[in-house]
C-alpha cells in the first residue's frame, strides 16, 4: 500500500501539470481534503485519482491509449487499472448522482498499481499528449 499511495501521489502530481488535465487526488495542493487527509492518514492519499480531461471523446483516446493501464472497473490490484466512470460504474446514474459524486462525461478514474513510477508516468503523459 506504500507503494501504491507513494505512485499515486506522484502520478498525481504530473498529470496535474499538465495543461487540459484537472486531478482530483487528496494530496494535491489546493485540495480540500488535503489537510485532513495529512492529520488522519499520516499523508497516504490513498490509491485512486480521477482526472478530468476536457471532453467525453478525448477520455476514450486518452484510455484506448494507455499500454500499462489495464482497462477495468476493479480497484486495489497491483496492477494500475483506469476506466471511463460515467460510462460504466455510474451508468444508471443521474446527471445530479454523477455530479455529487465527482463523475463527468471526461472524468478518468485511476486505480493505481505498484509498477514503476517513471513507467506510469510516462504512459499517460504520452497517452494525454497523443489525444
Amino acid at each position: 500500500m506504500e507503494r501504491i499511495c507513494g505512485n499515486a501521489r506522484q502520478l498525481a502530481e504530473a498529470l496535474n501539470s499538465i495543461d487540459g488535465i484537472q486531478v482530483n487526488y487528496p494530496l494535491l495542493e489546493g485540495s480540500p481534503d488535503r489537510e485532513l487527509c495529512m492529520r488522519q492518514l499520516r499523508g497516504f492519499g490513498g490509491g485512486i485519482l480521477t482526472f478530468r480531461t476536457g471532453s467525453r471523446e478525448r477520455a476514450f483516446r486518452i484510455l484506448n491509449s494507455l499500454t500499462y493501464a489495464v482497462i477495468a472497473s476493479n480497484i486495489g490490484d497491483v496492477r494500475t487499472l483506469a476506466i471511463h466512470p460515467d460510462s460504466t460504474l455510474y451508468i444508471r446514474s443521474t446527471k445530479e448522482q454523477k455530479e455529487s459524486a465527482g463523475v463527468f462525461d471526461d472524468t478518468i478514474r485511476v486505480s493505481v498499481g505498484i509498477e514503476n513510477i517513471d513507467d506510469l508516468i510516462a504512459d499517460f503523459s504520452e497517452a494525454i499528449r497523443n489525444s
